[in-house]
């Protein structure tokens, strides 16, 4: 309709006429409607490291500057990851739902933890599995449904990374979609209109998830090392033998990251290309540009919004003065 204000328009108007000590740019609601962006933007601008006082994570400082973020996740000896602190995300969780993984503990236990998977990831054996991800890849296209529509992202993006995921986990293939399902519970905010209504619901389906590895964990312990994740752990002395919330601590980081970024990207990726044509018809007469396409829609889309620390001790960030035991989250997504 004529003299209709985008909602882009509506977000930036609110971004910027709002008082700063206002702003809770962590908000669900504004990635939920893609709005986060002006907010971001005036942040960089006027407050790079901001304050949010109250919000529904509670109080937490918001880094959107890429040297000031750069600082904080340089500085392992100032800014934690452990999860008995609050681990990696805005949301604190309840201190009997906290678990370890290598992605949120400190040294000098995380270098040994991490060094164990570290070998899937190496040029050689990505090379190794990158005739069957183009396989995969291009079965999973070329039997894409035609003229009709279709969800890609449950088609494609799901589909095609929970794919992967079982190959790296050497995952029974029938079963492969419970790490879609545990990854998106894993990740979730519970309430009544979400995928589990309450924690407790949400720990149930991860104990699944725990039961379900621990009987492959079982038969891997007692088979010869094989190159998948499960295998690389349990061989790993590291690795071998880790209590259980460390265990499912590591499985669910591996799941989720295996999972949200590639899908995420994948579906990202997608909606940059059908949003501007022009840079997608320079992609369809040049394949050459493949290859800086990667990297930059990995940037553009951000599959992965925010990290956050907690501080060990008071520290002075762009002038700001963080406090001991402050929530500090470092915004990639800015």
């Amino acid at each position: 309709m004529h003299g209709t204000i985008k909602p882009v328009d509506e977000a930036r108007e609110r971004a910027y006429s709002m008082p700063l000590a206002d702003m809770d740019p962590g908000h669900p609601e504004l990635f939920q409607n893609f709005t986060f962006a002006p907010y971001f933007e005036r942040l960089r601008k006027e407050d790079p490291v901001h304050y949010c006082k109250d919000s529904m994570f509670g109080p937490y400082w918001s880094v959107t500057k890429y040297n000031d973020i750069m600082e904080v996740e340089t500085n392992h000896a100032v800014f934690s990851s452990a999860a008995a602190l609050g681990g990696i995300t805005i949301r604190d969780v309840s201190p009997d739902l906290r678990r370890e993984s290598f992605i949120a503990m400190d040294q000098p236990r995380h270098g040994p933890q991490r060094k164990t998977v570290a070998p899937m990831f190496t040029p050689t054996h990505l090379d190794d599995l990158a005739t069957n991800i183009r396989k995969r890849s291009a079965s999973c296209l070329d039997n894409l449904p035609k003229n009709e529509v279709f969800d890609w992202v449950d088609t494609v993006s799901i589909e095609l990374t929970t794919q992967m995921l079982a190959v790296l986990f050497d995952f029974p293939w029938e079963d492969r979609r419970k790490l879609t399902r545990w990854s998106d519970v894993a990740t979730t905010l519970p309430g009544p209109q979400g995928l589990v209504a309450t924690d407790e619901d949400r720990m149930a389906e991860l104990m699944e998830c725990a039961g379900y590895f621990g009987k492959l964990w079982k038969e891997r312990i007692n088979q010869p090392p094989k190159s998948d994740l499960l295998s690389m752990m349990a061989h790993n002395d590291a690795t071998r033998d880790m209590d259980p919330n460390n265990f499912l601590g590591n499985l669910i980081l591996l799941i989720v990251g295996g999972n949200d970024t590639t899908r995420n990207t994948l579906s990202g990726s997608i909606k940059a290309l059908s949003e501007n044509p022009a840079e997608y018809k320079k992609l369809r007469e040049n394949p050459a540009l493949i290859d800086s396409f990667v990297p930059e829609v990995i940037r553009w889309q951000t599959p992965l919004a925010h990290m956050r620390r907690t501080a060990l001790e008071d520290y002075e960030l762009g002038g700001k003065q963080i406090k001991k035991g402050d929530k500090v989250v470092m915004w990639y997504v800015s």
